[in-house]
């Protein structure tokens, strides 16, 4: 179960001094908007692997990440998942049964030690009414997972399943890939069939295409992870 408490003033100062990334929606508010939404919440603690929400609940509360990373995957065929998003510091989830009342379309796990701000969704009208800074930021958040989701269907809608497994692979280096004196490593929290999955593909094709990208020299895998050698090289297959 994850561990909350109720933010005092010196916490609401150190929860401030966690800033997000400038382009996250944490790092867009201002310090004071910072201190308003922190006072409204309670800090809550996920330990890795735990879920934080199942899709289909019917809870409305707000996550702010504070510290760690979730993962959110929304139910595909068979009872398996597509991959939605690798939320990390600064990011803001659950916003959208925050604000429309339905139930949660996805499921967030977290994929380290977590540390969120938890908001209900009964606070967050009237945050947003008196700090409009707050409703805008929401708003950008949502615009922009609105077009990274166009994207993806685009990009996983259409090519061969060589030219869709590599997009993945280029997405999942974007989103958690570490530079390293061999290449770009990556540690994927995905199952291989939410990432077939993701790539709208069997796990047979997606493991025969890595095979041929090792063959290659592309890459290399182990498990629950990938070290991409030649980026250019998996650019030049999906131009």
């Amino acid at each position: 179960m994850p561990l909350q408490q109720l933010l005092l003033p010196n916490t609401i100062g150190e929860v401030i001094a966690l800033t997000g990334p400038a382009g996250t929606f944490w790092g867009r508010l201002s310090p004071a908007e910072q201190a308003a939404f922190a006072a409204a919440s309670t800090r809550s603690k996920f330990a890795a692997g735990e879920v934080i929400v199942g899709q289909g609940e019917q809870t409305k509360q707000v996550y702010v990440v504070l510290a760690g990373h979730i993962k959110v995957i929304a139910g595909g065929a068979a009872g398996h998942g597509i991959m939605l998003a690798v939320c990390g510091p600064g990011e803001v989830l659950g916003e959208l049964s925050a604000i429309d009342g339905r139930p949660r379309s996805a499921t967030m796990t977290a994929i380290d030690a977590v540390d969120v701000l938890l908001l209900p969704a009964v606070r967050l009208q009237g945050l947003c009414d008196g700090h409009p800074r707050i409703a805008w930021s929401l708003l950008e958040v949502v615009a922009r997972r609105l077009r990274e989701t166009d994207q993806q269907r685009a990009e996983y809608g259409g090519g061969s399943t060589m030219q869709r497994v590599v997009t993945l692979l280029l997405d999942l280096a974007t989103r958690l890939g570490k530079p390293g004196t061999d290449g770009v490593h990556i540690a994927s929290p995905f199952t291989q069939q939410e990432l077939a999955e993701t790539a709208s593909t069997s796990r047979e094709s997606m493991a025969r295409v890595l095979r041929e990208l090792r063959e290659e020299g592309a890459i290399t895998t182990g498990r629950g992870h990938f070290v991409i050698h030649r980026m250019e090289r998996l650019r030049d297959l999906v131009r």
